[in-house]
């Protein structure tokens, strides 16, 4: 009994100690946001602000092209998302039911896929994007982001524990293999989509690298991008960025908030049968 509270103990002080190590940087952020430009030059740096005030969000909502880039993220992270759930629901379910030749080998192949890094294909895919007169434009943007590698595989694990007998008694009844996908598989693996959902919103909503390399005009800058504008040659304006921060943040919480339970459902479904 004291050797199991004891570990229990031990788990909570170590579960909190990361906790807090991970909480501690975005306090500080909201923190700094509401600080005058002197209080954050100053040292030794204080945690809250003395005098709280809101112009770090005037500065960057009123006077910037801030709310076009928040525009801009969102349609490429909602484009982005409906189109990994959808190819990833759709190879899941190929590779989770139906059999054909060089299926495993196939599906290794995707899996192999993950392990390369954008920067090592960020040339060729360039160059393809170029040749498509595609540079610029909110294709470009989402081109890169319509297929996860994860998705796929997480989503062929979600698949695998709905019961074969469900499609077998479907077909029987005369239902096509669109009907399966769209009344069955869709609707018993919801909880893995919206799951996989919040991953592919959170990597199109941070992504930096690829609109830096295909965007050349400012209204089609993304948050990442504009919050680059702050960091001048000489300076940094940090009131602003971390009032961008914070407001770049909340979608991401928002949408998390709302598929929490989906999350949870969705990665015990997956480890059912594998």
């Amino acid at each position: 009994m004291f050797k199991e509270r004891s570990i229990r103990i031990s788990a909570w002080i170590a579960c909190s100690s990361l906790a807090l190590f991970t909480v501690v940087p975005f306090a500080w952020i909201v923190a700094t946001s509401f600080k005058t430009a002197a209080e954050i030059n100053l040292w030794p740096p204080t945690f809250l602000p003395g005098a709280p005030t809101l112009e770090n969000f005037q500065e960057i909502l009123y006077h910037t092209a801030f709310p076009r880039y928040i525009f801009n993220t969102m349609l490429i992270s909602v484009g982005s998302t409906a189109s990994i759930m959808l190819t990833s629901s759709l190879a899941g379910f190929v590779f989770a039911k139906y059999k054909f030749p060089l299926r495993g080998a196939l599906f290794m192949l995707v899996l192999a896929s993950a392990t390369i890094p954008l920067e090592a294909y960020m040339i060729p895919l360039y160059i393809m994007v170029f040749k498509l007169h595609m540079l610029n434009t909110y294709a470009a943007l989402i081109f890169p982001l319509t297929i996860m590698t994860f998705g796929v595989f997480f989503m062929r694990q979600v698949i695998m524990s709905i019961p074969d007998e469900l499609m077998e008694a479907a077909r029987i009844d005369g239902a096509s293999e669109i009907w399966i996908y769209l009344r069955i598989i869709l609707y018993l693996s919801k909880s893995g989509i919206m799951a996989i959902g919040v991953f592919a919103f959170s990597q199109a909503w941070a992504n930096f690298m690829w609109p830096l390399v295909v965007v050349s005009s400012e209204d089609m800058y993304t948050t990442e991008l504009g919050l680059a504008v702050y960091q001048r040659a000489f300076f940094t304006e940090y009131g602003p960025i971390a009032a961008g921060a914070v407001i770049s943040i909340v979608p991401m919480l928002v949408v998390f908030a709302l598929l929490r339970r989906h999350i949870m459902q969705g990665i015990a479904t997956s480890g059912l049968k594998g």
